[in-house]
């Protein structure tokens, strides 16, 4: 047990020694990098995939991104914005961080994982088919790449 706390301290101090400043989302849709979030800015890549247009970053500035998912089959009704069913995440600035804050799955074992600001904490929601992980080791020349949607 000791030698586990001891390990997991020590990934958290290197990961912190890599840490550029910045903190970034990444999206994965079945197995594809579909957006790119800037977790300080709300600033997004959209990558130009198969499900390109069922991103949904009208709300962008607000922090609120909406996102394809395979058993989300209804609009949150309590979401005046959007009339489409998807995956509704919530970017927090202050805290750097990022949360799916509705979707439909099997006991909503998608939103009960809170929120993430981490690379050691990723929101993985298997009934959406749907991972989401923070980077915090990329500088921003990096967060641009080729062929992007904008």
């Amino acid at each position: 047990m000791l030698l586990g706390v001891v390990a997991l301290i020590g990934i958290n101090l290197y990961q912190k020694s890599q840490a550029t400043g910045e903190a970034y989302a990444k999206v994965f849709y079945k197995d594809e990098l579909i957006l790119k979030i800037d977790l300080h800015t709300n600033e997004y890549v959209v990558y130009n995939t198969d499900y390109h247009d069922q991103v949904i970053v009208t709300y962008a500035t607000q922090g609120v991104f909406y996102v394809p998912g395979t058993t989300t089959t209804s609009v949150d009704p309590e979401d005046e914005n959007i009339s489409v069913p998807r995956v509704k995440l919530a970017v927090d600035k202050n805290k750097a961080s990022i949360e799916v804050v509705y979707q439909e799955s099997p006991r909503d074992i998608c939103e009960l994982q809170g929120s993430s600001n981490t690379s050691l904490k990723p929101l993985i929601c298997l009934p959406n088919e749907l991972v989401i992980t923070v980077v915090t080791n990329e500088t921003g020349d990096t967060f641009i790449p080729d062929g992007v949607l904008s």
